[in-house]
């Protein structure tokens, strides 16, 4: 299936009803369901895979996964902590920065590429404390790909001990 864009100028009033129009209100949602070439990112089907929460030890991991459906992953940080200052770190590579204070954690997102392993992520500080740490963009390499059948985060320094991350397979 091909995926078409509609142009504005298709759909206004004054437009007639074209069987190529038709055609592509037709394909276009079958399109999108199969991840065609060309289908915006934002239309991509996405799918919760699990959520890890973050409340106490050192490593989390998310495992069972069957991730050749999907072109990446977009994982969302909510309120994660750490007990001290260190990193949260995706498969052993450093991901969001925290500081160990009290209160406070990052929260971001980090998209990463299944074919490539190449991930992004962004986070901010949020919380009592923040005031002297900004937010920053990191990117690495993994090894992670369709094949791997877990994802794991942990900690560069003490405990996790707040929080949430959410994993998104996006077809």
């Amino acid at each position: 299936m091909t995926y078409t864009p509609i142009l504005n100028a298709e759909v206004d009033a004054e437009s007639p009803i074209t069987d190529l129009l038709l055609t592509r209100l037709r394909d276009n949602p079958l399109a999108i369901g199969e991840a065609a070439a060309g289908v915006p990112l934002n239309l991509l089907p996405t799918v919760l895979l699990g959520t890890l929460t973050t409340t106490s030890g050192a490593t989390h991991t998310l495992s069972g996964l069957v991730l050749t459906p999907y072109k990446f992953l977009r994982v969302v940080y909510n309120a994660v902590s750490l007990s001290s200052s260190g990193f949260v770190k995706l498969g052993g590579l450093q991901a969001a920065r925290t500081t160990g204070v009290t209160s406070f954690g990052v929260r971001g997102l980090l998209d990463l590429d299944l074919q490539t392993g190449i991930f992004v992520t962004w986070a901010e500080p949020f919380g009592n404390g923040n005031s002297n740490v900004i937010s920053e963009i990191r990117t690495a390499t993994t090894a992670y790909t369709t094949a791997s059948t877990s994802i794991e985060f942990s900690t560069s320094a003490g405990n996790f001990d707040a929080g949430q991350i959410f994993i998104y397979g996006v077809k």
